[in-house]
């Protein structure tokens, strides 16, 4: 008689195919052009976004097209965008990400639900950091103190920086929402 798998078994299985998944949207990206250039630097935006004189976030056929993803993340919720929300995937119960890979390991910390609000000079909304997306799948210590310091004040965080993979640029526009999708983040009217 045969048994059922365990589930622990298709949750690994389904972790398994978003690895896959995830390598393949990076392959069909450009990870490889980034990779073989400098490792070090961060990734650099495609040619559809790449228009002269006009910064990516306000190319007008970003706004009007989906991101490409691989087939196996066709079932989870996208952004107006187009871009994979994985935040509603979890709120949804799309997908449930587990504190550990041991089972024997005791749950993590739950997450944080209080925001950051960094001040913009001029006319732009201020931007939000919500830490609550942030920490249902990272622990704190994937962020401080080696990217972030936790001190009001102490972090100069700029665009510039950003689109250098520093701060919020370590993983928006390579494992996270791009940064050209402006609004996630500058959200608080002034």
């Amino acid at each position: 008689m045969m048994r059922r798998k365990k589930t622990g078994e298709k949750v690994w299985a389904l972790g398994l195919i978003f690895l896959i998944g995830g390598l393949y949207f990076y392959a069909q990206n450009g990870l490889e052009a980034q990779t073989t250039e400098n490792p070090a630097a961060p990734a650099q935006p495609s040619k559809e976004t790449k228009t002269a004189g006009v910064p990516p976030a306000a190319t007008p056929s970003q706004e009007e097209e989906e991101e490409e993803h691989p087939l196996a993340f066709d079932y989870l919720p996208k952004t107006k965008l187009g871009y994979v929300d994985w935040v509603a995937a979890i709120k949804q119960g799309t997908i449930k990400p587990r504190d550990s890979l041991e089972p024997s390991n005791p749950p993590g910390m739950p997450p944080l639900n209080f925001d950051v609000i960094f001040k913009v000079p001029g006319d732009l909304p201020d931007v939000v950091y919500p830490h609550y997306p942030h920490t249902l799948w990272l622990d704190c210590r994937n962020c401080h103190p080696s990217i972030f310091l936790m001190r009001a004040g102490s972090n100069p965080v700029t665009m510039a920086k950003i689109f250098k993979g520093e701060y919020c640029g370590r993983c928006h526009g390579v494992v996270a929402f791009p940064i050209s999708d402006c609004s996630r983040c500058h959200s608080r009217p002034k």
